[in-house]
């Protein structure tokens, strides 16, 4: 599996439909093992940031990878010159999936391009108040946010891909 693929997993709907808020502070760690808080060490940038929990969410996580990598992070494409968001994909491991984490990790690690083991992101914990406070109600989808440079969520979607939504992100973080 290769996890730049799951780059992709950052798309958005309106977050009006929920009202604008403040991301949850979490406080994750990449596969560099460097310690991350979110939204506090965004801030200043606009932020892309996907989230899946689940085994089940990875397809749709996958039709994401290639334009938000191409969109937002390529710096050999002529449009990602126009960008330059913070993007982090999240991987949530609470519950019984906790055991698990060690070795998800490693094998994340392996699967992962060098130059994206800063954004991909792992918290280990207790996750209830982050899926009611983010809304995270299906584990079988992903979901995605942009935060405006402040931290507040300015966009939530779930699910596939878009060539609308990933236009509508970068409408959203032009500089």
């Amino acid at each position: 599996m290769k996890i730049s693929i799951l780059f992709t997993a950052i798309i958005i709907l309106p977050f009006s439909i929920f009202g604008q808020s403040q991301f949850p502070d979490i406080e994750v760690t990449d596969l560099n093992d460097e310690v991350i808080q979110i939204p506090n060490d965004t801030k200043g940038k606009f932020t892309l940031i996907g989230i899946a929990f689940s085994q089940d969410a990875q397809n749709d996580l996958y039709s994401w990878s290639q334009p938000v990598f191409s969109e937002f992070m390529d710096k050999n494409n002529l449009s990602s010159l126009v960008y330059d968001p913070n993007v982090y994909l999240i991987l949530l491991f609470g519950g019984a999936n906790q055991l698990a984490y060690k070795t998800a990790k490693e094998q994340i690690d392996q699967g992962t391009d060098e130059s994206l083991k800063d954004n991909v992101v792992l918290y280990k914990g207790k996750m209830v108040d982050y899926r009611k406070k983010l809304g995270l109600k299906s584990r079988k989808k992903p979901y995605f946010f942009v935060l405006d440079k402040s931290g507040e969520i300015i966009f939530r979607t779930e699910g596939r891909y878009t060539r609308d939504l990933i236009e509508k992100v970068g409408d959203l973080i032009e500089e």
